[in-house]
């Protein structure tokens, strides 16, 4: 969190009777270009992905996990990751949220157990935005990360779905 703190060092520094100018000076045009990259960042999240997939009204949270993600990773040559990762985090407190706020248990169950999206007919509509919005978004990265490091990584979470329903049939089976 370095760099959420580095206003209070620039303005610190500026009151140092031994402030070196040329240094203060870096410090706040590097302050000025990495503030202007979060921006358009977070102002490119906001328009372009969390608008479009209808949650920006119901669930008024991307700021907060925008800045989360900068927490871990604030070097700006780390923007893809930033992107990824915020869209993730913003999944996390939502499901947090149909799972604490919203959901009945019956809704729950349903939403717990969904693995196939040719399901989604069964639940209710903020589930049904919220599933959606998971399987894009996660394609979409899996998509992008084949792209940009040749690297196929959509097997993975098939693999992982395989193997809990052989663990749920396994487990059925014993019982």
């Amino acid at each position: 969190m370095h760099r959420l703190h580095t206003r209070w060092f620039i303005e610190a520094h500026q009151r140092d009777a031994t402030m070196n100018p040329l240094l203060l000076e870096l410090a706040k045009m590097d302050f000025n270009m990495v503030q202007g990259i979060c921006k358009r960042e977070l102002s490119e999240a906001s328009s372009i992905w969390w608008t479009d997939i209808g949650l920006a009204k119901r669930l008024p949270f991307l700021v907060e996990n925008y800045l989360w993600t900068v927490g871990w990773a604030f070097e700006p040559q780390f923007w893809s990751y930033r992107e990824i990762q915020t869209k993730a985090n913003c999944f996390v407190t939502m499901i947090d949220d149909v799972y604490e706020v919203y959901g009945t248990l019956d809704e729950l169950e349903l939403f717990t157990d969904a693995v196939d999206i040719n399901a989604i007919d069964k639940f209710p509509e903020y589930m049904k935005m919220c599933l959606l919005a998971v399987f894009n978004t996660a394609n979409d990265a899996a998509h992008r990360i084949t792209k940009e490091k040749n690297l196929d990584i959509l097997p993975y979470p098939k693999r992982a779905e395989t193997y809990h329903r052989f663990l749920d049939h396994l487990t059925t089976s014993i019982t």
